[in-house]
């Protein structure tokens, strides 16, 4: 949305006319064939995998791998799996275009509707044992935490 308003769109324009956003990324899926599970602890979650600590911090927590088989060709990995960022331009967010919003104030918003970043949907998909934490951080980055100020809210 920022980058449609800086390319010149009119707010009015793209508050009236905007429907949704999608952004997709591909990550491998785990072989499940040779797929195995490994319960970490919360520290060594923090040890391996400091990106994602901010969001699995459980007691424990269980990732999913594939060994490598000739089913998969010994990569552990077979076939793929979307992960998505989907946001419905809802009202509130539609008055926020006409302000000229920073993506962050867009994200804001989007995550007070229930909005899920990439990377969260695709922790999701990892918890489930469909891909690995390695494969979702290929792809997507885990969201930052808001340090902006309101500058464009006046």
């Amino acid at each position: 949305i920022p980058r449609l308003l800086e390319m010149g769109v009119e707010p009015f324009l793209l508050a009236s006319t905007l429907q949704a956003v999608l952004a997709q990324r591909l990550v491998r899926k785990i072989c499940t064939n040779c797929r195995y599970s490994t319960t970490y602890s919360n520290a060594e979650i923090k040890n391996k995998y400091p990106k994602t600590a901010d969001f699995l911090n459980k007691k424990t927590t269980t990732l999913y791998s594939g060994k490598g088989c000739a089913t998969c060709n010994h990569t552990g990995y077979k076939g793929r799996l979307g992960i998505y960022e989907f946001i419905m331009a809802s009202t509130a967010l539609q008055n926020s275009i006409l302000r000229n919003p920073s993506a962050q104030q867009i994200w804001n918003i989007a995550r007070s509707e229930g909005s899920l970043s990439l990377f969260e949907d695709g922790l999701e998909k990892a918890l489930d044992g469909h891909t690995t934490i390695e494969e979702v951080l290929r792809v997507a980055a885990p969201p930052q935490p808001s340090h902006e100020s309101s500058q464009h809210d006046s």
